[in-house]
């Protein structure tokens, strides 16, 4: 604001000087700066009309900490002294001919995320005016969590192929094969069973993951410490996982089903405490409660970044403003 009034006092204090001292030169002065200060405003007018943006991202997946690189193409402002910045990471403008079309930011927050229309700016090329814009348009992006590497590993009981073998009697449940029922239970008057047959996957370390009341910081230490459990896990013979909302535990018998657990842990949401299969033995509980109290702020979002959960939807069309 004090800029801007400095330069529209400019050519009113030289009109003055002129006058006080009959100068024509000063006067043709003020005229002239007058006829330069409307002349950027209308390039800038003008190049905001005139503006396209064109935004691609490198990646809509990555894992915390790594690079995602922004590209733009800028059109519609052939012949005029105005140029484009981007807001860099570090709450900068960064003059996108100056950086090759793109600008490079970092996420340290797992979770889902959406890059809305970057924040832009116009400017005259003497740097006296300047006019906000935006461009692109709204996009999803995955970020996973870091694998935290695991305290200690217990190895699983079976092979996941292994043939079932019988693991004693419990209730009969309707739909169940008469061929695994048990007869001789039932002949002697009891209530009806059936023979439970159990399997390598049955006999996988169980992790169970519980995000009953989490915030955001007990969230981010859940997916991660998750994260490395399952994947060492997959690395050494396999586990089951029972994520919250999950009536049925997942099975990541290899390294080749990592992948698909790792996105829906970076999806964890806060959800209800854990069942029953929680308080089994042998069970690996990974629980928001437990997370370490930590004095360290999280890192803000890059400019434009939000998480999914907090995204209203604003800039969600826009190509440039």
């Amino acid at each position: 604001m004090i800029r801007r009034g400095a330069l529209a006092l400019g050519p009113a204090l030289l009109v003055v000087a002129a006058a006080a001292l009959g100068s024509m030169s000063l006067f043709a002065l003020a005229l002239g700066l007058t006829a330069l200060y409307f002349g950027c405003v209308g390039a800038l007018w003008l190049a905001a009309r005139r503006l396209v943006v064109t935004r691609t991202i490198d990646r809509t997946e990555l894992q915390e900490g790594a690079p995602i690189t922004l590209h733009f193409t800028v059109a519609g402002l052939r012949g005029l002294p105005v140029r484009v910045e981007v807001l860099g990471a570090a709450g900068d403008w960064q003059d996108l001919a100056d950086a090759g079309g793109r600008v490079t930011y970092v996420i340290d927050r797992p979770g889902a995320h959406v890059v809305e229309p970057s924040p832009l700016r116009l400017r005259d090329d003497l740097g006296l005016f300047s006019r906000r814009a935006r461009g692109g348009v709204a996009e999803s992006l995955l970020v996973l969590p870091a694998p935290a590497p695991p305290e200690r590993l217990r190895r699983g009981g079976a092979e996941v192929s292994g043939d079932p073998e019988p693991d004693g009697l419990r209730p009969y449940t309707p739909g169940t094969p008469m061929s695994r029922v048990h007869w001789a239970s039932a002949a002697r008057g009891g209530d009806l069973q059936e023979r439970h047959f159990t399997t390598g996957r049955d006999q996988l370390p169980l992790v169970v993951v519980d995000t009953a009341d989490a915030d955001d910081e007990s969230l981010a230490w859940v997916a991660r410490s998750a994260a490395g459990l399952v994947l060492a896990f997959s690395r050494a013979g396999g586990c089951r996982v029972l994520l919250p909302g999950d009536r049925v535990p997942s099975v990541v018998a290899d390294p080749s089903a990592w992948p698909a657990m790792h996105r829906r842990l970076a999806a964890l949401e806060p959800g209800d405490a854990a069942g029953a299969a929680a308080q089994s033995r042998g069970v690996i509980r990974v629980t928001a409660a437990n997370a370490p109290e930590s004095d360290d702020e999280p890192g803000a979002l890059p400019p434009g970044v939000v998480a999914l959960s907090e995204w209203t939807g604003r800039h969600a069309e826009r190509v440039a403003a």
